[in-house]
């Protein structure tokens, strides 16, 4: 499975260079009056970034707001180490299936803004010796950091970066159909847009979209956070489950750490993916390798404290020394054996999706509210990735802009769409696909439904 995931003034940002990819995506049939002119996509991840950046293909404005202090990227995002060295601290790689993304990745891969990662992939279980992983897979990173290839997306997108969009009354939906945004100082007094993108997810979504007239687009964005999926479905029970995972980077003096393979799935314990970064980019000055540790839902549940008040704590002591021994016993180590230079310690507190909405995409053509992720994807070798998430953006870009009127994915009820159990390496459980009780039935407040039509990819 692959494991999926860096200040200023909020304001506009517009990224690189305004080449167009148009080359590599299908043409959308021609706009048509009833077409909203003018999105925001709220999340500046690969979903949104994706979205946006298709969309002004398209001809269309479109505005990505993200919270991100530094960068748009979301969990493909990467931090520079003490000494030079890159790190990627959440999604390791990206891999490509879909001719859309793998096109994406080959033309980037000309330009020298990503590369192939050969790594040698094994599995560690208890101290036992490594065992090759074997697979076919072409595994893509950034030129300097997974969060290139969100950079990469982002040129010449209108990205409003360090731009929060409260939770609560943040989007209102207005008398004469269009959307307006409550924004901070600074992020743009053009507040008013034909169509709203729902990027990212979570409790903000769950609350930013719980006073919208759109109701099941809402039930849609409830959020349960767990480390694994409820053993038997209940009927109508159907709920957006995501886990949490600490990231921990830690600097090794050369030599300590095993050099007989570049990362490793880890079975048994509270670890699940360790890599080393200098296997993929340039080292630390000094020599020393900076290796990312992944946790499992499990013992992210168990440890699970927010993140603003991680740092400078017991909490981040016990955590880091818990995870550092956990390294030793995978790899082999005696216990304490690793003394790290230096360690970075954060925790993804909406990390991973544990179930998919079966949909690539949601389409609300009464309100013009849509949603994408690396969630909403139809099969399941696209779902928590970074592609799927690339996908479902793009996907949601070319239905609104080729039949906005015609509904998409928002089929409720028993008779409709699923949250469908993603048998994932980061704590996904066999589990029953479970449908979702419109918003009328579960008593939800405000008026009007999305439609009830299914989205294509």
């Amino acid at each position: 499975g692959q494991p999926h995931f860096s200040a200023h003034s909020p304001g506009r940002r517009a990224f690189g260079s305004n080449k167009s990819y148009m080359h590599l995506m299908p043409l959308a049939p021609a706009l048509t009056q009833s077409t909203p002119q003018r999105t925001a996509v709220i999340g500046g991840g690969i979903a949104g970034l994706a979205c946006a950046r298709r969309l002004q293909q398209l001809g269309h404005e479109a505005v990505c707001f993200d919270t991100g202090k530094h960068a748009p990227g979301g969990r493909c995002s990467s931090r520079t180490w003490p000494g030079g060295a890159t790190v990627d601290h959440a999604a390791q790689y990206a891999t490509a299936r879909s001719a859309s993304f793998s096109a994406l990745m080959k033309e980037l891969e000309t330009e020298g803004l990503v590369k192939q990662w050969p790594a040698r992939v094994v599995a560690l279980e208890g101290g036992a010796a490594a065992v090759p992983v074997e697979g076919d897979a072409v595994r893509y990173v950034g030129a300097d950091g997974m969060g290139g290839i969100a950079a990469a997306l982002a040129r010449g997108l209108d990205v409003r970066q360090d731009v929060w969009v409260p939770p609560n009354g943040g989007i209102t939906y207005e008398s004469d159909g269009m959307w307006r945004l409550r924004l901070p100082s600074g992020a743009g007094d053009d507040c008013r847009f034909d169509a709203v993108v729902i990027a990212h997810n979570g409790k903000c979504a769950e609350r930013l979209t719980s006073s919208v007239p759109a109701r099941d687009v809402h039930s849609l964005l409830r959020t349960r956070f767990a480390a694994s999926l409820p053993g038997g479905g209940r009927e109508g029970g159907g709920v957006f489950t995501l886990n949490s995972v600490y990231s921990l980077a830690f600097e090794a003096p050369a030599g300590v750490m095993p050099s007989d393979f570049d990362a490793a799935e880890v079975r048994g314990g509270p670890l699940r993916w360790l890599a080393n970064n200098a296997a993929k980019y340039a080292p630390a000055d000094g020599g020393g390798e900076v290796w990312t540790a992944l946790s499992t839902g499990a013992f992210g549940k168990a440890h699970k404290v927010p993140q603003e008040q991680l740092a400078g704590t017991e909490a981040e002591a016990e955590v880091t020394a818990k995870l550092l021994r956990a390294v030793e016993a995978a790899v082999g180590l005696e216990p304490e054996a690793l003394k790290p230079l230096r360690t970075r310690l954060q925790l993804w507190g909406a990390a991973l999706p544990l179930c998919r909405w079966d949909d690539p995409y949601v389409w609300d053509a009464e309100h013009r509210i849509g949603i994408a992720g690396d969630w909403c994807a139809a099969s399941a070798e696209h779902a928590a990735t970074v592609e799927g998430a690339f996908l479902s953006g793009e996907a949601l870009a070319n239905h609104l802009a080729a039949t906005p009127a015609q509904p998409a994915g928002l089929s409720l009820g028993a008779d409709g769409g699923r949250f469908v159990p993603i048998e994932g390496a980061f704590g996904g459980a066999p589990g029953q696909p479970s449908w979702v009780q419109p918003a009328e039935a579960g008593g939800g407040r405000g008026g009007g439904r999305g439609g009830g039509g299914r989205g294509g990819g």
